[in-house]
């Protein structure tokens, strides 16, 4: 109720004061609920009426209550209004408060942030004791940093408890090995300073952080011993500077720039040294040629604008009247086309049969000596270079016109067109990569659809792509199998590669629908947890039982939409070459690639390879010292760094026992050291290194007699002393060294391999291999499709895929029959042969197929050498001969020449390739990769990757492929004439057809898709717990 006036009148109390600024702002209330209903006053009374009846009565009393109700209603809803008004506004003082502490705490922590970057070099220079007393309390940890936080562009001290280290422990000196940016930036290394005298005290180092620095990372050493976290070195974040990303990109255009500027700066400076010779012969104010004007300018050739006209008539580029594109550079087309520009009709100019006037403005800058011009139609289809010289004009006064300024404009531009180009072929090359990216995507996809084929004679899972929490019917058929006489089958399953703690099948005997059936059934409910079911089949339990376990390596159907991610396997190659920085032959291949094909599955994969001298340091990324370790009587340095995107770690002895100039060949030198001892001890020391370092990968995969110690010293030196995980993979790439060494690996292993199963076939019977079988699997080869890619091979005069493979390859061919100095005779089939020239690879079938394919109209262009120089010297007899009556049909290169092998297998129509025996094979692979059809005979690799064009139909099928070549069996000169000759006739006979089959070929997956699906599979094999 508002206040009364006081007594006797006066004015009335003032108002009351506003409310304060900081009160909340004005909230409108919310609609008042609905009043109840008041009736009309003349639906109560009859107002013609003076004396109420009892119903108006009883009308009168209910609108009375009714009013009565509107008006608590009313007065309810005012102060629930009130309420909510008054929560507001208080809400509103709250979060007006709230802001204001954020603001002044963030305030407050700027200033304390300006204090701690203005204060460092205050708080590096403290005494070491004070730190220490500030720092570490109770010394629970290994080392600290002052300031707490690493700063860029600041001093800073780092603190090592030597006490916290049993590496430290004890020792007077310790090193410190740092760097910035994984280790790419200032790495160095000093003494530490000690604090105190107790050995067990703490030491100091201190150093300055770079502008540039996103990470510090640092190891200590001690007696040749080293402190590194375990092998993953320390870290510490640098602060309020760059991101890695951000530092990187500026280090990548900074790099740039600096190729570029070095790159236009000597072209410039080439352009001015060849002035003279480059403008010996090149005419003055206008050019004739066959007695008519051709090019001149409409106020002679000065730097500036010029009006540049070209005599079109007699010229069909553009057809009559067509318009005119002028490509304009400058002395010699030292940078290229530098303008293009559209030629109109000159107006007024002479018009008759000799002459057909266009123009265009031309700007000459004053660098320029000379003018040069092609021209060509609009679509840019037609060229006239004048016949290969092109149009070239000189300018007054030469080079003389420049100024130091002006070449420095020059460079400028020439930078500016260089970071152009570079951007469009890294554009392009990530196109490149993405369409690669792709394709190994589907061929994935197909490899592991051709396994799952492979295995549905034997084992099928319904449904076929399982799910965690179904329930699935495994049918299994024993008559295909070693159990095929079995009254009945038993399963035993697990999960997850048998490690699943408490889900299991029991060995269980499977049912038969009918009496009649051939196959019998299990049902099965997956776990939520499971990403793998296993499983393996009997004719019994227990001792005496005959099993079905899939050779080794089990059957197995991943499951999707498992509770838990299915783990990395962690895999440690140790060999002897890898190409492309340390190859000799296949083996340095297949290391690199497999390494590749299993990380791109998502393993976890390193390399482990000695530190020759001879390493092709160019294709290593990030070398860099990263341990050491003393064992074998030295200290041995250890180096890591990327090749080809695989983690490699290079092992150096300081008794030089990897710097001779060579990887393989000190059995013949004068230092008393052989191959083997060499590598005995590399393999010995690569073992040492994952015991130090504290690696414990799941699978030493080691390679050959070079590493084959490995397998026996790992068993008995290090398994029982701390390096207990892993399990040995051994593969045979050669049998021809080493017998005994092999023998020892395939003894000690827990699976080996060879390079196909043809060849495993072959060499099942050797003393060396015999007694374990069981465990010894053949997988085949494949090759690097980035490496050998007809899409993207800069040796070829044009890229092609399978789509454009007649256009494509004949471009190589016209190239091949131009560098091999015959003449293209692209009507006749032309037969390549890429290969070491030993008795291996069957010689005498090579000459007599040389001969064969002669005879029959071919041309024939031979690429390889021969290290026994009897052999090599009948080669070059024979050319010498075959040159004088096939002049135009052949040619021999009897040497090594990479670039001239992709030109061979891209510009051939087939490729011949007789072995007498063929672990595995790569030329047939790559020669299909370029769609060249192989002629081989049926051995080794040959025999599983080339399936005949007339009857390997069904066996071409179980890969999922179709006939890709000719083969043939036997050694004499009709074997390969039974190949050889329906080779040539179908490409006579039917080219069309000859053409699909090339095209068929290309379309082929022989990359390492598949061979890296079957090693992780062996690899599970060799873990098996039981």
């Amino acid at each position: 109720r508002a206040p009364s006036p006081p007594e006797g009148g006066g004015p009335a109390p003032p108002p009351p004061p506003p409310a304060p600024a900081a009160a909340a702002p004005a909230v409108p209330p919310p609609p008042a609920p609905a009043a109840p209903a008041v009736p009309d006053v003349t639906s109560v009374f009859d107002t013609d009426s003076p004396v109420l009846t009892p119903e108006e009565i009883e009308r009168a009393i209910a609108l009375e209550k009714a009013q009565l109700a509107q008006a608590q209603a009313q007065e309810l809803a005012r102060l629930q209004a009130e309420r909510e008004a008054e929560a507001l506004r208080l809400q509103a003082e709250a979060e007006a408060e709230a802001i204001r502490k954020e603001r002044e705490a963030v305030a407050e922590a700027k200033r304390k942030e300006e204090i701690f970057l203005k204060t460092i070099p205050e708080q590096v220079a403290k005494d070491p004791h004070d730190h220490i007393k500030e720092m570490m309390g109770g010394g629970e940890n290994l080392f600290f940093t002052v300031p707490h936080k690493l700063v860029v562009g600041n001093p800073a001290r780092l603190y090592v408890n030597k006490s916290r280290s049993d590496t430290l422990r004890g020792k007077h000196n310790v090193r410190f090995f740092a760097g910035f940016n994984d280790w790419k930036m200032n790495e160095w290394d000093t003494a530490m300073i000690p604090v105190g005298s107790d050995a067990d005290d703490y030491a100091y180092t201190e150093f300055e952080v770079p502008e540039l620095a996103y990470g510090f990372n640092f190891v200590f050493e001690a007696d040749g011993n080293f402190e590194n976290s375990g092998g993953d070195n320390f870290f510490q974040e640098v602060h309020y500077g760059k991101t890695k990303e951000e530092v990187e990109k500026f280090l990548r255009d900074k790099a740039a720039y600096e190729k570029d500027l070095a790159e236009a700066t000597a072209e410039c400076e080439t352009e001015k040294y060849e002035a003279g010779m480059r403008k010996e012969g090149v005419p003055e104010g206008q050019l004739e040629k066959d007695g008519r004007v051709i090019f001149k300018t409409d106020r002679g050739v000065k730097p500036g604008k010029v009006f540049m006209m070209f005599n079109k008539a007699l010229n069909p580029i553009g057809g009559p009247g067509g318009s005119v594109r002028l490509h304009v550079g400058f002395n010699k087309f030292a940078q290229g086309f530098e303008q293009e520009l559209i030629m109109d009709p000159v107006r007024g100019a002479p018009a008759d049969p000799e002459n057909e006037w266009y123009g265009a403005t031309v700007e000459i800058p004053p660098t320029a000596y000379t003018v040069d011009m092609v021209v060509s139609d609009d679509s840019k289809e037609n060229w006239d270079n004048n016949d290969g010289y092109d149009y070239r004009l000189l300018v007054e006064g030469g080079e003389g016109n420049a100024t130091t300024e002006d070449w420095d404009a020059r460079i400028q531009e020439r930078i500016v067109y260089l970071a152009k180009m570079r951007e469009e072929a890294e554009a392009a090359a990530r196109l490149a990569a993405k369409e690669r990216r792709k394709r190994r995507e589907a061929a994935h996809r197909e490899a592991t659809l051709v396994t799952r084929r492979q295995q549905q004679h034997i084992i099928t899972c319904d449904p076929p792509y399982p799910k965690a929490g179904d329930e699935v019917k495994i049918t299994y058929h024993p008559t295909n199998t070693n159990l095929g006489m079995a009254q009945d089958v038993y399963i035993t399953g697990g999960v997850n590669r048998w490690t699943h703690e408490t889900e299991a099948i029991p060995a269980t005997a499977m049912t038969r629908p009918t009496e009649a059936s051939a196959f019998v059934e299990f049902t099965v409910k997956i776990p939520e947890d499971a990403w793998m079911m296993d499983f393996v089949f009997s004719d019994g339990i227990g001792e005496g039982a005959t099993y079905d376990n899939h050779f080794g390596r089990d059957y197995h159907f991943p499951v999707e939409d498992s509770t838990v991610e299915k783990p990395p396997l962690h895999i440690a190659h140790i060999a002897v070459e890898m190409a492309p920085i340390a190859k000799v032959g296949g083996l340095g291949d297949v290391v690199t690639s497999l390494a590749r094909a299993t990380k791109e599955e998502g393993h976890k994969v390193e390399v482990i390879l000695p530190k020759y001298d001879t390493l092709d340091y160019s294709a290593i990324e990030n070398f860099t010292e990263v341990t050491g370790f003393s064992w074998g009587m030295t200290y041995n340095r250890v180096y890591h760094g990327l090749v080809e995107g695989v983690d490699t770690y290079f092992i150096d002895p300081e008794n030089g026992m990897f710097q001779v100039g060579m990887i393989y060949g000190t059995d013949y030198l004068e230092i008393p050291l052989t191959d083997a001892e060499r590598f005995g001890f590399f393999s010995k020391a690569a073992l040492e290194f994952l015991l130090q370092s504290k690696r414990n990968p799941d699978i030493i995969h080691c390679h050959d007699w070079q590493t084959a110690p490995c397998a026996k010293s790992y068993w008995e030196d290090y398994n029982a002393y701390g390096l207990s995980n892993p399990r040995v993979v051994f593969t045979i790439h050669n049998l021809n060294y080493g017998a005994d060494l092999i023998k020892e690996a395939m003894t000690y292993s827990q699976a080996s391999t060879t390079v196909s199963r043809t060849y495993r076939e072959e060499i099942a019977t050797h003393g060396s291999i015999m007694d374990n079988l069981p465990k010894f699997h053949g997988v085949v080869n494949g090759i690097d499709p980035d490496i050998w890619d007809p899409a993207n091979d800069d040796f070829l005069p044009r890229y092609y895929d399978e789509t454009e493979v007649v256009a494509g390859k004949a471009a190589a061919r016209e190239a091949l029959c131009s560098y091999s100095n015959i003449p293209n005779k692209d009507q006749a089939p032309l037969v390549g042969i890429v290969t070491r020239l030993t008795t291996q690879k069957g010689v005498h079938l090579i000459k007599h197929g040389i001969m064969r394919a002669l005879e029959r109209g071919c041309q024939v262009i031979l690429l390889g050498s021969a290290p026994d120089p009897e052999i090599q010297q009948d080669f070059d007899m024979m050319f010498h001969d075959l040159k004088n009556r096939y002049h135009d049909y052949m040619c021999f290169h009897l040497y090594y020449n990479e670039p001239l092998s992709h030109l061979i297998y891209a510009g051939s129509d087939m490729i011949l390739v007789p072995s007498m025996f063929e672990p595995c094979g790569l030329s047939q692979l790559i020669a299909m990769r370029y769609g060249t059809v192989p002629v081989v005979r049926r051995t080794g690799g040959l025999n599983d990757t080339v399936f005949d064009y007339d009857i390997d139909h069904g066996k071409a099928e179980w890969e999922g492929m179709k006939p890709n070549g000719f083969s043939f069996d036997g050694t004499d000169d009709s074997a390969i004439d039974y190949a050889l000759d329906r080779a040539i006739s179908l490409a006579y006979d039917k080219p069309s057809e000859f053409r699909a089959l090339q095209a068929n070929c290309m379309t082929q997956d022989w990359s390492w898709n598949r061979p890296a699906l079957e090693y992780i599979e062996i690899y599970h094999a060799a873990r098996k717990p039981y």
